[in-house]
């Protein structure tokens, strides 16, 4: 697989690789409000130049199957040639198969647009078709309302409700645990996705 490969397009959107460009719009992206937990919680790098470069340049050679940690790709939306957040994976090696986690943030003022919806299934299409992932897991908190109900559009089905497993500075807290497998997706992939 060529790192060129590592590009989804969609009807308003462009899921790719970090460039040197995005450093000022995942700045604006990825700021929060101190009450804002769950961005806080998703958001890798300091609210810096620097350390926005540091934490996503290993990722723009990364090969799919190489991101044993976590693999960021960034959300670019069409119009208006501007990223306004982003998806990610990390992938497990099962014989000829993977399997792994996903994730995603978007900017604050780009939500409730279908804009999570629309990377999220460019980026399982990818991981299942592509990449040839059998099984995909998300986790998020059950106040994140927003992201389970995400999860739940794509046919994700909910498979554990860990209690006060995950520690953060407001103590600990639960987690839900949503998976799909890859004979799933192609059977409820979203219709109205591109």
């Amino acid at each position: 697989m060529r790192e060129t490969d590592l590009r989804m397009e969609t009807e308003r959107l462009i899921v790719r690789r970090f460039e040197e460009r995005d450093v000022p719009d995942i700045l604006e992206y990825s700021r929060y409000d101190p009450s804002e937990e769950h961005r806080r919680r998703n958001v890798g790098w300091e609210p810096t130049e620097e350390s926005v470069r540091q934490w996503w340049a290993p990722m723009t050679a990364m090969k799919p199957e190489e991101a044993i940690q976590w693999l960021s790709l960034v959300i670019e939306l069409k119009s208006q040639r501007r990223v306004i957040g982003n998806v990610g994976f990390n992938a497990k090696r099962i014989e000829d198969s993977f399997q792994g986690q996903i994730g995603w943030i978007l900017g604050r003022t780009y939500e409730g647009g279908g804009y999570a919806t629309e990377a999220v299934t460019a980026l399982l299409d990818y991981l299942f078709r592509t990449v040839g992932f059998h099984r995909v897991y998300a986790m998020t908190s059950p106040d994140n309302r927003r992201s389970w109900r995400l999860m739940e559009r794509l046919g994700m089905r909910r498979e554990a409700h860990f209690v006060k497993n995950c520690h953060h500075d407001a103590g600990w807290t639960d987690e839900y645990v949503y998976a799909i497998l890859a004979e799933e997706w192609a059977e409820h992939r979203p219709r109205s996705a591109t």
